[in-house]
C-alpha cells in the first residue's frame, strides 16, 4: 500500500469512528449533555376561583411505572381479552388499539401483531430471568403490568427490525393519532433507563400523546414539566396537576367532562376539553 493510500485509509477510518461515536452518544442520550435542548413547557392556564372535587372514577392513562415509581403485585390492571383473541390488555386501550390496528390493515395493507401486552408480577419475574436486567425490567417496574403497553410487530419485522418496515416507520411518527407514544424513544436512555424500543407503544390518551410525541419528550419529562396546583392549556384542552390529597379544579370547569388519572407519584392529572 502506498503512502497516499495509507493516509486516505486512515482518514476514512477516523471519519467512520467519529460517526460511530456520535451515533452511539445520540442513541444513548449522552449527546444531550453537550447540546441540551430547550426545556419543554406547557402554556399556563389562568385560574380564578377553585372548587374541591372528589372524583368518582379514575382512568389509568398517565400512571408512571419505572425504576423509581413502581407498582406491586396487587395492582388492578383492568385486564380483558382483545376482540375475541387470547391477547390480554387493559380495557382502557382496547378501542384505541383496535383503531390503530384497523388503520394499519386498511391503509398500510399490513397486519399488526402483538408479541407482548399484559404481564403479571410473576410473569415479569420470569421474563427477567430469561432476558436479564440489561433488557428486562424488574417486577413492579414494568409498564406491561399495567396492560397499557403493547409490543407490536409485522410479519418479518419484529424487534429493532420493526422500524425498517413501513408500518414501523408510520407508527413511530403517528402513533399519537391513536393515543399512543413510543415509550422508549431514541436518544432518551438517560431519562427512561432503556434503549430505543420502536416496537414498545404505550397508551396515554389525548392530548398527552400528541404533546409528548410532537415535542420529542418522554412520559417522565411530560409529567415532570407540570407543577402541582398549576393548570395549563393545549389547544382545546386544559390540563392540571393536583396532589392526591387536594384535588382543586377551576370553578368554571366544574360542569365539564374531566378525566382524572393518578400518576403514581402522589399526584393526579386532570384534563378535559373546554371548547
Amino acid at each position: 500500500m502506498s503512502k497516499k493510500s495509507k493516509v486516505i485509509t486512515g482518514i476514512i477510518i477516523a471519519v467512520l469512528a467519529l460517526l460511530f461515536a456520535g451515533g452511539y452518544l445520540y442513541y444513548t442520550g449522552a449527546l444531550k449533555k453537550f447540546f441540551p435542548k430547550k426545556a419543554f413547557a406547557l402554556e399556563e392556564y389562568q385560574t380564578g376561583e377553585m372548587t374541591e372535587i372528589e372524583p368518582e372514577e379514575y382512568v389509568p392513562d398517565l400512571i408512571l411505572v419505572n425504576k423509581e415509581y413502581t407498582i406491586d403485585a396487587k395492582y388492578d390492571s383492568g385486564i380483558v381479552f382483545y376482540r375475541n383473541t387470547d391477547v390480554l390488555m387493559n380495557s382502557r386501550i382496547v378501542d384505541a388499539y383496535g383503531e390503530m390496528s384497523d388503520y394499519v390493515n386498511e391503509n398500510l395493507e399490513d397486519k399488526l401483531y402483538v408479541s407482548s401486552t399484559y404481564r403479571s408480577y410473576e410473569d415479569q419475574g420470569r421474563v427477567l430471568e430469561e432476558e436479564g436486567e440489561e433488557v428486562a425490567a424488574l417486577p413492579g417496574q414494568s409498564e406491561h403490568q399495567t396492560g397499557l403497553a403493547v409490543d407490536v410487530y409485522v410479519m418479518y419485522h419484529a424487534g429493532m427490525a420493526f422500524i425498517q418496515s413501513p408500518v414501523g416507520k408510520y407508527l413511530n411518527e403517528h402513533c399519537q393519532d391513536f393515543g399512543f407514544i413510543v415509550r422508549y424513544p431514541e436518544g432518551h436512555k438517560d431519562v427512561t433507563g432503556f434503549d430505543y424500543e420502536p416496537w414498545h407503544l404505550r397508551y396515554v390518551g389525548h392530548p398527552h400523546a400528541e404533546i409528548i410525541m410532537d415535542n420529542d419528550i418522554t412520559l417522565e419529562e411530560y409529567l415532570g414539566s407540570m407543577t402541582p396546583g398549576k393548570w395549563y392549556s393545549y389547544g382545546d384542552y386544559v390540563i392540571g396537576l393536583c396532589s392526591e390529597d387536594d384535588i382543586m379544579i377551576p370553578s368554571e370547569l366544574a360542569d365539564k367532562d374531566l378525566l382524572y388519572s393518578r400518576d403514581n407519584r402522589g399526584n393526579v392529572v386532570v384534563w378535559g376539553k373546554i371548547i
